[in-house]
């Protein structure tokens, strides 16, 4: 009846008001609180900006006083998926809608929930095991954590919050009240990933039966001492492929981690200000003493050559083995990063692109880690330096990709074009894939980009591009090579 009353409603709205309501898709019912952004379409004669708003109780939302333009209307909340008005797909993006002077709209967004994968971690017997960490991992390498869950009382457990993907998911070290280990396992016995069984995710539903037998054995605990430059509190962090773990110890004081795998380890140290730190590698396979040590952080310098033509954005992770840390924005030309392993990025200029982010010294390889992740360049800073050196090194001679995507022989305006560069060092340059959206005109442009061979595909039905989506859609593939600027007329393709 609400829902009847709002559309009548807005029929008699005065021009340019876009009304709504947000519905789950499953069951109808209104979504409350739901984020609603209303963004215009690159040029279409509108400011630049994004109109937000909340839905209300009944999941009713409105927009008012908007200008003569071209928008994209979007929806998101917690535990779904993006939706979009005029979308085909769950996992795609919606049409334009235009908005004039005498335009009134009523507007019906229903969201679909993301996945979860569920399961049981039984023992030897067939008995559910409570309180044993499962973690998702996309499949594919290199593994990164996605999401968590923990068994219950009958050894269920329920990882929640999954993008529509393949997964594997793999208990972590776990020791039971006995005293007895479980080593990490893959579903439902596997040792590698090769071996485990990919579960495929779904929205609106659970995947169900994701089961896991660990296999026992012995865990370790590494111990000893913790010693500083100074007095202060210290924050260890211990990561591995299936665990990241932060303890707190102090300066002069000792440390203990207990239920550790026999598997490669990297812990980090710092003091709460940032100000020092420590890093140390491990290979544990039983009980350890390890003395940890902290030193306070020298300023490291940041060196760009060239001379850069606008300022340079440098952005940092720190890449322990879970994949898990957050990116920081470093200050420039002067920075304290803390000690180990990193992936640096870089934003310049549209005519220029980042060939090459290193420290002095070069590259530290990892050998037990042999797949990198290509989303930045791996940069070690050294323990127990004085200072050190970072050096950006910047190309005057960026290439370009431009042009037009048209659909049914007409410009097709706020379509999104996706562009794959094929290489690994080339999206590793490129900071991953990239995407962008066509303005009023249907046309488009990715600039800043390094020579090389890049797939590119415009379409409204997909979120992200990968090289089987590119295969799927036969995406166009474009060499570029340094300064140059290319230009491809497109079609808009639509999925099956």
């Amino acid at each position: 009846m609400r829902i009847t009353l709002l559309l009548a409603a807005s029929l008699a709205m005065p021009a340019g008001v876009i009304q709504g309501v947000v519905l789950e898709w499953a069951s109808g019912k209104p979504l409350s609180r739901t984020i609603v952004n209303l963004q215009p379409v690159p040029g279409s004669g509108v400011k630049l900006r994004n109109w937000q708003v909340r839905s209300g109780r009944s999941g009713q939302f409105s927009f008012s006083g908007i200008p003569d333009g071209l928008y994209l209307l979007q929806t998101q909340r917690e535990g779904f998926l993006p939706a979009a008005f005029g979308q085909r797909r769950p996992t795609g993006h919606g049409h334009p809608i235009t908005v004039s002077k005498d335009s009134a709209l009523f507007a019906e967004l229903r969201l679909h929930r993301m996945g979860a994968i569920t399961g049981t971690v039984f023992d030897e017997n067939g008995v559910g095991i409570p309180r044993v960490k499962v973690v998702a991992y996309r499949a594919r390498l290199p593994l990164r954590i996605a999401s968590e869950g923990t068994s219950d009382d009958r050894g269920i457990y329920r990882i929640t919050g999954l993008e529509l993907a393949k997964y594997w998911v793999r208990t972590t070290a776990h020791q039971l009240d006995d005293g007895t280990g479980l080593l990490p396992q893959f579903g439902p016995e596997a040792h590698e990933p090769r071996d485990a069984i990919a579960h495929e995710v779904r929205f609106d539903n659970d995947t169900p039966d994701a089961n896991i037998r660990p296999e026992p054995g012995n865990l370790a605990t590494l111990s000893g001492n913790i010693v500083c430059d100074r007095q202060s509190a210290v924050d260890i962090v211990i990561s591995s492929e299936t665990m990241r773990k932060k303890v707190t110890g102090a300066c002069g004081g000792t440390y203990s981690i207990s239920a550790l795998a026999p598997v490669f380890y990297e812990i980090t140290l710092s003091y709460p200000d940032g100000s020092g730190s420590g890093f140390t590698e491990l290979q544990i396979s039983q009980n350890m003493q390890q003395g940890l040590q902290v030193v306070s952080t020298s300023t490291m310098f940041i060196e760009t050559r060239p001379a850069p033509r606008m300022p340079v954005k440098l952005f940092a992770r720190r890449d322990d083995l879970s994949g898990a840390s957050p990116t920081q924005q470093i200050p420039t030309p002067t920075a304290i990063v803390g000690s180990g392993h990193w992936e640096f990025t870089a934003q310049v200029g549209p005519t220029q692109y980042v060939a090459n982010i290193q420290a002095e010294g070069g590259e530290r390889r990892r050998p037990w880690r042999a797949v990198r992740p290509p989303e930045g360049f791996p940069v070690f800073v050294e323990p127990f330096r004085g200072g050190g050196r970072v050096r950006v090194t910047i190309s005057d001679r960026a290439a370009q990709i431009g042009g037009v995507v048209n659909r049914d022989a007409k410009p097709a305006p706020g379509v999104p074009v996706f562009l794959w560069p094929v290489k690994e060092e080339t999206r590793r340059i490129t900071g991953g894939p990239r995407e962008t959206l066509t303005d009023i005109e249907g046309r488009f442009v990715f600039s800043g980009l390094p020579p090389g061979e890049y797939r590119i595909l415009a379409t409204m039905d997909a979120r992200e591009i990968t090289p089987e989506l590119a295969e799927e859609a036969q995406a166009r593939t474009l060499t570029v090579t340094e300064g140059q600027t290319v230009q491809a007329a497109l079609t808009l393709w639509e999925a099956p």
